[in-house]
């Protein structure tokens, strides 16, 4: 599962709405690549997630029977709905997965070593 986000040409605006529902703090940079790689990480999450639900579906429609490439098209699908639910603000996975990213980040470029939680 390879999810792509597309490019968010207001991911300062998603950033900012974060932070003003105190997802993420007040002093955070806004970081593109950052915020697209949280936004994809949450929907790899949801397509997972979506993916299970479908598990064990046989058929679909009024007859009940399995069409030929089901399948892929029904994985089209769950990744469609993975990208729409994150891009309506999902669960708020992504502000959380983001900061972590940055922190990590941090650390790492001031060589501080953090002990395993």
């Amino acid at each position: 599962m390879n999810l792509k986000i597309a490019s968010n040409p207001n991911f300062a605006a998603d950033i900012e709405r974060a932070k003003a529902a105190g997802l993420l703090p007040k002093n955070i940079p806004a970081n593109r690549k950052a915020w697209e790689t949280a936004q994809g990480l949450e929907a790899n999450f949801f397509q997972t997630m979506i993916g299970t639900m479908f598990e064990g579906v046989q058929g679909e429609g009024q007859m009940g029977t399995s069409a030929t490439g089901q399948d892929a098209w029904r994985g089209m699908m769950i990744e469609q709905y993975s990208q729409a639910i994150v891009g309506k603000g999902g669960i708020n996975l992504a502000p959380q997965i983001y900061r972590e990213m940055l922190r990590h980040q941090e650390s790492s470029a001031h060589g501080i070593q953090r002990p395993n939680r």
